[in-house]
């Protein structure tokens, strides 16, 4: 059953938002451990720290920045192989 009320729907909205919030820091957490453990002091794990704790204080990440944390996570996989 939708909900019908307008609260109701902000409340489902924020309950997503919500969630894809806390994937992003779970993938962002994996991806610092990733580099972590090939460089300690790469600007990359930088960035994604600096991404986590933007999160954490509950702003907005972008598109262009997540698509650098793939870009970063296919390079340092491939390191690790």
């Amino acid at each position: 059953m939708r909900p019908t009320k307008l609260i109701d729907i902000l409340d489902e909205m924020n309950l997503k938002e919500d969630q894809v919030r806390q994937h992003i820091r779970e993938k962002l957490d994996k991806l610092a451990s990733l580099i972590f453990d090939v460089d300690k002091e790469s600007s990359e794990l930088i960035f994604v720290n600096h991404l986590l704790e933007e999160i954490i204080e509950g702003k907005k990440i972008v598109r262009p920045e997540l698509e650098k944390c793939n870009r970063i996570f296919k390079q340092y996989k491939e390191q690790v192989k």
